[in-house]
């Protein structure tokens, strides 16, 4: 299936359908380094400076974030606790109780006593062929039943129709399409009320530009509360952050997407990190080591519409190969006229968010120009309630994205950003072309990870991974495929997870060449308010389970 452009402000013509047989590839070269979150390259280890940021709103916008809670289970339905019931009438006389013979001894004493002419006992009188004692005892407990069952059955009704509301269906187009919701947003029940959001957006930045700090990365998720916040992954193994500190945004959008990127430039180290907001618009936040604080980024100010639905794809991903991208082209010069003069070298960050039921918007960012970004040309014709993924650090001037079409089946689209190049029907150049590869039969709303292999859930709820060969139109899947399955048993995360995946390899401070240990992460969610971490060694082997300590406050 061609990808469709649109004439408009980017002026890009329409994309011609490609449909290749592929031809050897060649061995597949992943690069050593390039920072890209959720589509994240290995990440080389060294040593770094702290750049633990502070939450801050400004720069770009006024303070405007409120406080966002959000919303709890609705608490069950207590019945009322019935106490013991008094002591009812008819109790036998004290005197008579007292004197009461008990067994055969008393049966004796008592026959004794009329044979000897003695004043029998007064004999009780009887109602219903009962002691008047047990009567009313009967008759009490009879009573006190039949009101507590009449009780119990209009507390039960009350209670039945209670739970009935609370099963409140919190989105209507979930109501309509439960299998492309997920968490609070299918009932009220499932927000989460500790942990992690139920449907929490996850995303990691790879930081082995600290060259004082021990971290291995940083992963960022919605809190329960609804806050976006981050804990680091040191290179002791352990796990530190999570709380109100380590806040980046407040007005996030239930069950946002969350995507990152991070890279260094002029010797300041950034992370970006994007979302959806509350009123439904792209939101960018922006930390640098020179400052040390986040704060709003250019985008903000654009007003970018996201479609309005509780289930929507968002990603941003590095630009690290640059080599002819005519899409500089496309940033205005001081003047409003078309850029002339390359990037070279410069970094940049492709956007995709989508803007309606079947479109992803795209927009670009050179670094050069920190508050230009740039529309080209939409993608239609696509699942906007799965992710995106992107591989585009590679070698060479080869690019590649990943989108989940209608059909609920993985493509990867490539393009060849080299302008010298000659374009021809089966090589196009600076056009996004399909390369004809597609995974079937993944789960509507799934999350696209790449790093070493492209992640993806299925429609059974296994966390896959694909080793795909990027080689343009020659682009496939070799046979190195794995379920995520620790203990030999596959693991099935929450449908609809978010996702996101790095690797990782620590070499020796001493001797760069040797490495001491080295990781595959995926990052999901499994039981609606957790972040549960994967790992495996590089070359294979046991894939191992942790449930990250989330804070709750």
């Amino acid at each position: 299936m061609a990808q469709q452009h649109v004439e408009g402000q980017d002026g890009m013509e329409a994309v011609s359908p490609m449909v290749n047989a592929p031809q050897s590839p060649p061995q597949r070269h992943v690069s050593a380094f390039s920072e890209t979150i959720d589509n994240t390259p290995p990440i080389p280890v060294e040593y770094g400076q702290s750049s633990q940021g502070q939450y801050q709103d400004k720069k770009y916008q006024p303070d405007a974030y409120a406080y966002f809670s959000a919303p709890e289970a609705v608490e069950q339905q207590q019945y009322p606790h019935y106490g013991v019931p008094p002591p009812g009438p008819g109790s036998p006389p004290p005197q008579y109780a007292a004197a009461q013979p008990y067994g055969e001894k008393g049966k004796q004493d008592v026959a004794a006593n009329e044979f000897a002419g003695g004043t029998p006992p007064l004999q009780e009188k009887k109602i219903a062929g009962m002691r008047k004692r047990t009567f009313w005892i009967v008759l009490f407990i009879v009573v006190a039943l039949i009101l507590l069952a009449a009780g119990l059955g209009a507390g039960l009704g009350i209670g039945l129709n209670k739970k009935k509301d609370e099963q409140i269906i919190a989105d209507p187009f979930c109501k309509e399409k439960p299998d492309l919701c997920i968490g609070g947003a299918l009932d009220s029940r499932y927000f989460s009320q500790k942990g992690a959001f139920n449907g929490s957006g996850i995303a990691l930045a790879g930081e082995s530009w600290n060259n004082n700090e021990f971290r291995l990365f940083t992963i960022y998720y919605q809190h329960w509360t609804g806050d976006i916040r981050y804990m680091q992954y040191k290179k002791d193994r352990k796990w530190v952050g999570g709380t109100s500190s380590e806040t980046v945004a407040k007005n996030a959008k239930n069950g946002t997407a969350i995507s990152a990127v991070a890279f260094t430039l002029n010797e300041t180290s950034y992370v970006h990190i994007y979302y959806v907001s509350k009123d439904n618009q792209v939101n960018q936040r922006i930390l640098s080591n020179a400052t040390n604080l986040w704060e709003n980024g250019p985008i903000n100010d654009m007003k970018l519409d996201v479609l309005d639905n509780p289930s929507v794809g968002l990603q941003a991903c590095y630009k690290g190969s640059f080599y002819g991208d005519s899409d500089y082209k496309k940033l205005p010069t001081a003047n409003g006229e078309q850029n002339k003069v390359p990037f070279t070298g410069s970094t940049g960050i492709n956007l995709w968010f989508a803007s309606d039921e079947s479109t992803f918007q795209q927009y670009v960012w050179y670094s050069n120009d920190e508050d230009a970004w740039v529309k080209v040309s939409p993608w239609t014709n696509k699942n906007v309630h799965a992710g995106v993924g992107c591989f585009s650090w590679g070698a060479g001037s080869n690019t590649y994205t990943m989108m989940v079409n209608e059909n609920n089946s993985t493509e990867i689209w490539w393009k060849d950003g080299n302008s010298t190049s000659v374009s021809s029907d089966k090589h196009p150049v600076n056009a996004w072309t399909n390369s004809s590869l597609a995974i079937p039969n993944v789960d509507p709303t799934t999350s696209l990870g790449y790093t070493n292999y492209l992640y993806m859930q299925m429609e059974d709820r296994t966390i896959k991974g694909f080793n795909v060969q990027y080689d343009a139109e020659n682009t496939y899947l070799n046979d190195d495929q794995f379920t995520i399955s620790p203990l030999g048993v596959d693991e099935h995360a929450v449908s609809g997870t978010h996702l996101t995946a790095t690797s990782v390899a620590v070499k020796d401070d001493k001797n760069s060449s040797i490495t001491l240990w080295d990781s595959l992460y995926v990052f999901v969610q499994t039981e609606g308010d957790d972040i549960t971490a994967y790992a495996r060694p590089l070359k294979g082997g046991e894939w191992s389970k942790a449930l990250l300590t989330l804070s709750d406050d």
